[in-house]
């Protein structure tokens, strides 16, 4: 049998002894921020029964990887769909949280993110694919709401925010929107409310793939005749601003709920401007208050962490070079927590 003291032991041999990646196990090795503390101390726990040892050249030669990278970050693009204009991201507190989480966990590990706006006038997907081999960039992050993206994958690890990614099927990172309803309705309930009104539109719906709209069913059929509401779902032609208060108020005359549960930063307004008050008359409720409603009732859904997450994979996946779209993509959801805010009754007896 031969010396295990003298077999040449790798980052790779721990990797796949702790079934974690590469990029995990120097994480644990050079103490940085990432890892569990459960998987820190298997991952330690398995490197001493193997008797690793790093290689010292090794260690020297990243050491000055790492000092050239605090100069010089490596890019990973931030793909900017939205048609609204080229700042969205940085200057519309409801979508800011996204990219903040990105850009503090790319410093974080030695990267910097850098902005691609699509819908930039005369602007292409074979314009963007020559910055992206231009600037040497080999991650990017698909943002909403663009569907389709045309780009050459063999040498580029790409994750989508969200759902609205149809083609191709990347790994995405994405609110557990399922999850952060049922949330809601559980928490209005504790606080006495019966008669729940769920406001939505089909398009979110869609994205969940009718989780959404499975959850609202059950909830519906399930529920008390006299405590149902009918839910209100805005179609695609309702979905301009005008339309929605519209089809909203006559919603709310009819079906007079006792709370609203949304995702519209106009919710209170709608409210209010069709004679009642909030949340005396009727409570409101946020399904994503990160930022943009932070005093309202609702679920804090934690978009900086989803950028956060976002750019985790793509740096996982560089360094693992998994490149392509992959075989078999994965979703990570990102569960968020309820805040109690003023846009509620605290008491119970509503």
């Amino acid at each position: 049998m031969k010396n295990s003291s003298l077999v040449n032991i790798s980052i790779g041999d721990v990797a796949r002894a702790a079934g974690v990646s590469k990029a995990t196990v120097s994480y644990v090795l050079n103490n940085q921020a990432g890892p569990s503390q459960e998987t820190r101390e298997r991952v330690l726990q398995i490197a001493r029964r193997l008797n690793y040892t790093p290689d010292a050249r090794v260690h020297s030669f990243m050491a000055k990887v790492r000092e050239a990278k605090s100069k010089n970050l490596l890019p990973i693009a931030w793909l900017n769909a939205n048609p609204d204009g080229e700042m969205v991201w940085q200057k519309y507190k409801f979508l800011s949280p996204y990219r903040e989480g990105a850009q503090e966990r790319c410093a974080e590990l030695g990267y910097r993110l850098e902005e691609i706006w699509a819908k930039r006038p005369g602007m292409t997907m074979g314009k963007i694919a020559r910055m992206l081999y231009q600037r040497g960039i080999e991650g990017i992050i698909i943002t909403f709401p663009i569907k389709h993206v045309r780009l050459n994958w063999e040498k580029l690890a790409g994750v989508s925010l969200e759902g609205s990614l149809l083609a191709p099927r990347l790994n995405r990172v994405r609110a557990d929107s399922t999850f952060n309803l049922q949330l809601a309705i559980k928490s209005v309930r504790h606080l006495g409310y019966r008669r729940i009104g769920i406001c939505l539109t089909t398009h979110m719906d869609i994205v969940s793939e009718h989780r959404l709209g499975l959850v609202i069913h059950h909830f519906y059929t399930t529920s008390l005749s006299s405590e149902r509401v009918k839910p209100l779902f805005h179609s695609v032609a309702e979905e301009t601003l005008e339309g929605k208060q519209t089809q909203f108020t006559e919603w709310l005359r009819r079906e007079k709920p006792a709370v609203v549960i949304g995702n519209d930063g106009f919710l209170v307004q709608w409210v209010r401007e069709a004679g009642y008050r909030v949340p005396e008359d009727v409570g409101v409720v946020n399904l994503s208050i990160d930022d943009d409603v932070l005093d309202w009732a609702g679920i804090y859904s934690h978009r900086k962490v989803q950028g956060q997450v976002a750019v985790e994979q793509v740096i996982s996946l560089i360094q693992n070079c998994q490149f392509g779209v992959p075989k078999v993509p994965t979703d990570t959801y990102v569960r968020g927590y309820w805040h109690l805010g003023k846009t509620v009754l605290s008491q119970k007896g509503k």
